[in-house]
C-alpha cells in the first residue's frame, strides 16, 4: 500500500511540473582559412553550436554558401576572424559576398570579423556595415593589453593593428592607449562587430582571451533586435534566382526557346526535326491535323513541291509550313530534299517513297529545255546538250550527275563525253 501511493505521488508531481525544455545554442558559423582558424572556432566552446566553413587553399569547401543569404541566416552569428589572402581559396571578398553579409546583418545576423579580413578585403561598404572609418596600420611598440568588460587581456604585439575612427559604432573594448581594440554597430536588425588585432594569433600560448570572445558574441545576441530571418518576398527572389541559375532549368529553358523558335517556322530544318523528334508527341498534338492533311493531299497532286511553291498553293506563309512537314517528315509521311546543291535555298517536299517522281518534276520546272530534250532523245551526249541549249559542257554535265543521284536521270561514260538517258520518271511526262 505505502509503495502504491509513493508511485502516485511520483506520477502527480510529474503531471503537474512544468515540461523541462532547453533553449538550443546559438549558432556560429566560423569561416576558417587554416588550422588556427579552426582552433579559434572550437575555443567559443559550449555556449555555441559552432559549424566552420573551411576556405583554406588545401581544402576548401563550398566558398558559393559565403554568399548565399538563405544558408548564412540559418546562423545566429558569422565569424570571419582571420580571411588571409595568403591561404584562402577564392581571393578576396567580392561584391556578391559583401553584399549577402549586410544582407544578413540586416535582417537580424551578428557578423564578427578581424583585422585580416578587414584591412586585406577592405571595401567602403565594410565601413559602412561596420560603422568606422579605417585611418591607419599601425605597428605596437611594446606588448599590447585590451581592457574589456574591467579586465585586461594581452594581445599578440607581434602583428599590426588598424587605426579606425568610430563614426556609427560604440567602442566596446580599448587598448591601454585608448584607440579602439572592438567595436559594435548596429546595421539593419542586426550587430556588426570589428576587432582591429588578429583575434586568431592572440590565442597562440594564451587561451584566457577566448573569454573576451565569447563575451562580445554574447552580448552581440543581446544588441541585436531580432534573429536573422529573410522575408516572404526576399525568399522567393532568392529560390527564382537558384532556379535561374540551375543549369538544369536553364537547360530547359534554352531547349523550350529553340522549340517556340522552331514551332514559329525561324529555325533551320535540321534543327527544327531534331527538336520535332524529341518532343513527337507534343509536337503531334500541336500541329492542326487539316493544314496536315491538306500538305499531303496538295503533295499528291504535285507529286513534288518545293517549300515556297506548296506555301503558293496553301496560302500559308512558308514559315508556317516548317514545322508541320517536319512532324510529316518524322511520322514518314513525307520526304525532304535540300536544294541548296543546285543553287536553290529551298527544300523539296514529296510524299514518301516518291522522292525520285517529285524530283523528275522540279528538274522539270528547274531545266525545261535541257528535260525535254534529255526525254525525246534517249542517249544525246553531253557536248550536244550544252551546244543546243548555248550552256558550258561543265554546267551541264554537274547539273545532270547531281539529277542522276535522285533518279531523273542516266549517265553513261563513253569516250571524251557522256550519254544521256531519262529514267521512266522523266520521260512519261513527254509521252505522246
Amino acid at each position: 500500500m505505502r509503495k502504491s501511493s509513493s508511485l502516485l505521488v511520483i506520477l502527480t508531481l510529474l503531471l503537474v511540473s512544468p515540461p523541462i525544455s532547453g533553449t538550443p545554442p546559438p549558432r556560429v558559423l566560423v569561416v576558417c582559412s587554416d588550422i588556427e582558424d579552426v582552433m579559434m572556432a572550437n575555443s567559443l566552446g559550449n555556449n555555441f553550436t559552432v559549424r566552420v566553413l573551411y576556405l583554406g587553399k588545401d581544402m576548401p569547401d563550398d566558398r558559393s554558401l559565403l554568399s548565399n543569404a538563405e544558408y548564412l541566416t540559418r546562423y545566429d552569428e558569422v565569424w570571419i576572424p582571420d580571411l588571409n589572402l595568403q591561404w584562402t581559396y577564392g581571393g578576396r571578398l567580392s561584391e556578391e559576398e559583401i553584399q549577402a553579409l549586410m544582407g544578413y546583418v540586416k535582417s537580424g545576423g551578428i557578423l564578427v570579423i578581424g583585422l585580416n579580413t578587414y584591412v586585406q578585403h577592405w571595401n567602403r561598404r565594410l565601413d559602412e556595415l561596420f560603422g568606422v572609418r579605417l585611418l591607419r596600420m599601425e605597428t605596437p611598440d611594446k606588448e599590447l593589453y585590451i581592457e574589456y568588460d574591467d579586465r585586461l587581456y594581452p594581445c599578440n604585439s607581434t602583428f599590426k593593428i588598424a587605426v579606425v575612427r568610430p563614426v556609427r559604432a560604440k567602442i566596446v573594448a580599448r587598448y591601454l592607449s585608448g584607440e579602439p581594440a572592438v567595436t559594435e554597430a548596429r546595421y539593419g536588425r542586426g550587430v556588426s562587430v570589428l576587432m582591429t588585432f588578429n583575434p586568431v594569433k592572440t590565442l597562440t600560448g594564451n587561451g584566457s582571451i577566448a573569454v573576451m570572445y565569447k563575451g562580445i558574441a554574447l552580448k552581440g545576441l543581446e544588441d541585436r533586435l531580432a534573429k536573422p530571418k529573410l522575408s516572404a518576398l526576399k525568399l522567393v527572389q532568392l529560390k527564382l534566382g537558384e532556379l535561374v541559375r540551375n543549369p538544369v532549368f536553364m537547360g530547359l529553358t534554352a531547349f523550350v526557346v529553340l522549340f517556340l523558335m522552331a514551332y514559329l517556322g525561324y529555325l533551320p530544318w535540321g534543327v527544327t526535326i531534331v527538336l520535332v523528334t524529341l518532343t513527337l508527341p507534343l509536337s503531334k498534338l500541336l500541329t492542326r491535323k487539316s493544314l496536315k492533311r491538306r500538305i499531303i493531299e496538295a503533295l499528291k497532286t504535285l507529286e513534288g513541291a518545293a517549300l515556297n511553291e506548296l506555301s503558293e498553293e496553301l496560302g500559308v506563309e512558308p514559315k508556317r509550313l516548317k514545322f508541320p512537314v517536319a512532324v510529316l517528315k518524322v511520322t514518314k509521311r513525307v520526304e525532304l530534299i535540300d536544294l541548296s546543291e543546285f543553287g536553290e535555298r529551298d527544300v523539296l517536299i514529296t510524299p514518301r517513297g516518291k522522292e525520285i517522281e517529285g524530283m523528275a518534276v522540279w528538274a522539270i520546272s528547274g531545266y525545261p529545255k535541257l528535260m525535254e530534250k534529255i526525254a525525246r532523245n534517249p542517249g544525246v551526249r553531253v557536248l550536244d546538250l550544252a551546244m543546243s541549249l548555248n550552256m558550258p559542257p561543265y554546267d551541264v554535265l554537274e547539273t545532270l550527275k547531281r539529277l542522276s543521284t535522285y533518279g531523273v536521270v542516266e549517265l553513261r561514260k563513253i569516250m571524251f563525253d557522256y550519254e544521256v538517258y531519262p529514267t521512266k520518271a522523266l520521260a512519261r511526262w513527254f509521252e505522246i
